[in-house]
């Protein structure tokens, strides 16, 4: 549970943080978003973090939302999935 208490924690963060930059431009949240999935190359990802490190307030935002990213996958690493298909499978039998 304690993951899940993290994550809530960091989300409460992120939703009461001021209002960023990425709040107002949908192209810099897009950056935002391939630089938290991976997906910006070696140049992209170089550019967005001087940006990050030139925009405070952006910086922290981001360093959240990794953390927030981080604690989603190792909560998704704890599941046990073949419980939640068996579940599944006896509320389909039920039906």
């Amino acid at each position: 549970m304690r993951v899940i208490d993290e994550l809530v924690k960091s989300f409460i963060t992120l939703i009461f943080m001021d209002i960023t930059k990425f709040d107002r431009d949908e192209i810099l949240t897009s950056f935002l978003t391939d630089y938290i999935d991976g997906k910006l190359n070696t140049g992209e990802s170089r550019a967005f973090e001087e940006y990050l490190s030139n925009n405070p307030k952006e910086h922290e935002f981001a360093r959240k939302a990794l953390k927030a990213k981080k604690m989603l996958n190792r909560l998704a690493d704890s599941i046990d999935l073949s419980a939640l298909q068996n579940n599944s499978q006896l509320t389909t039998d039920m039906s």
